[in-house]
């Protein structure tokens, strides 16, 4: 064969199921190549980069190779006076960060975990983190794409610039497919400047409540935060954040800003004056590395690595301190609540083993979110409940256009079966 083979281990295992072979493609060429064959003699084929994110959606109906993009890695074209990089699917987000980062710019995307996690990875779970709030998610900073479809042949979607779409933008369709409709091999995307400077304000209280006027309040101010993340006491304490910053409340909101000295500075003081207006205790200003450290240990927080099982509520951002409140009601303080709280997005993080009490609190926050406008996944958990749990929430009217999508794309249902739909 063109590319190497390796006997699975447990880095492959998704849900509990093993591949039969780990294919380990170093070219373009190659994915197609691997892709043909499985095409051919029907395997299903779950494309992985480091599997960082394996963890997350239903358990596959058949699984025979594990194709592993880590060897595909590399930047094939930057151009940095337009803010314009094309890199390999199989390259990490840090490795991309570096060479950016010697032209003073920056790929506004910050999961979980930037070391292991892979540009391919990354598009394809449409994965995110606290910066989303400024910067936006994937779909913002994504420019064009290549794929290998199921039956190995190689489409480009998308361009090197921005004003480049007419007519339908297919390019979005695969940010969030997670591997279900084609192998990722190259991501076009546009980058930024670095700022000038960070800084990250804590703010504490002792009830949710005004937090939530405070959120409001600076949703109709001119002061716009990179982050805005809220935990409650448990969340705090498994982060170890205490090491850099000690707690002032039973919730901390980490309001974290970037750009330039004088803007920062400004937002910096109208934040606190809307805290000190609403009674709410603001701590000492953290700059320079205890800064990047509490962004960090707060970033990858959200991958709940120790946890057992991880809910992820996508709520309109009004919603997102009473869903923590009633996740806290149904589970207990005892639950770590880590949330992007401008942009709605709430993580349960459960340590202890579920229980069929557990499931109940579950069905019952599903209901809670989706009367809100909103929804509960489950982002993480046992494979065993994952059979008896909504794991991508409830259907919407997306879910039968998905269908369609899969069907017409991968008609011998090859990619990632049964994880997405």
């Amino acid at each position: 064969m063109a590319f190497a083979i390796q006997p699975p281990t447990e880095a492959e295992e998704v849900d509990g199921k093993m591949p039969k072979e780990v294919w380990l493609p170093e070219t373009e060429e190659q994915v197609s190549k691997a892709m043909k064959l499985a095409y051919e003699q029907d395997w299903a084929v779950i494309p992985l980069g480091n599997g960082t994110k394996r963890h997350i959606g239903l358990p596959p109906s058949r699984y025979d190779v594990a194709l592993k993009l880590r060897l595909f890695q590399g930047i094939v074209e930057y151009s940095p006076e337009d803010l314009v990089v094309i890199v390999k699917a199989g390259t990490t987000l840090s490795e991309l960060q570096q060479t950016l980062n010697e032209h003073s710019q920056f790929l506004p995307l910050d999961p979980p975990f930037p070391e292991q996690a892979t540009i391919g990875g990354i598009v394809a779970t449409a994965m995110t983190g606290p910066c989303r709030c400024l910067y936006g998610s994937v779909r913002e900073h994504l420019l064009g794409i290549k794929v290998v479809q199921p039956d190995g042949k190689v489409t480009r979607f998308g361009g090197k610039v921005v004003k480049n779409v007419a007519g339908y933008d297919v390019t979005k369709l695969y940010v969030g497919s997670f591997g279900t409709l084609g192998v990722i091999v190259e991501a076009n995307f546009k980058v930024r400047p670095l700022p000038e400077t960070k800084a990250t304000l804590p703010v504490w209280a002792n009830d949710l409540d005004t937090f939530e006027k405070l959120l409001s309040a600076l949703v109709l101010s001119d002061i716009a935060p990179a982050c805005a993340e809220l935990l409650n006491a448990a969340a705090w304490e498994q982060t170890e954040i205490g090491s850099l910053l000690a707690m002032g409340g039973r919730y901390g909101l980490l309001l974290g800003f970037d750009g330039f000295r004088e803007e920062v500075s400004w937002w910096l003081n109208e934040t606190q004056k809307l805290a000190m207006n609403l009674g709410l205790k603001t701590g000492d200003v953290v700059e320079g590395d205890d800064e990047l450290k509490v962004r960090s240990k707060i970033r990858d927080a959200h991958a709940g690595e120790k946890a057992t099982s991880v809910l992820k509520a996508i709520l309109p951002s009004s919603e997102v301190c009473g869903f923590a409140e009633k996740a806290q009601q149904l589970l207990g303080t005892k639950v770590a609540i880590l949330a992007h709280s401008l942009n709605g997005i709430v993580r349960v993080l459960i340590h202890e083993t579920f229980t069929e009490t557990t499931v109940a609190a579950v069905n019952e926050l599903l209901e809670h979110a989706f009367e809100r406008s909103g929804n509960l996944m489950l982002e993480k958990a046992p494979t065993e409940w994952k059979e008896r749990l909504p794991v991508w929430g409830k259907p919407t009217s997306a879910w039968k256009l998905m269908q369609r999508l899969k069907v017409t794309l991968d008609t011998k249902n090859l990619l990632s079966p049964s994880r997405l739909v």
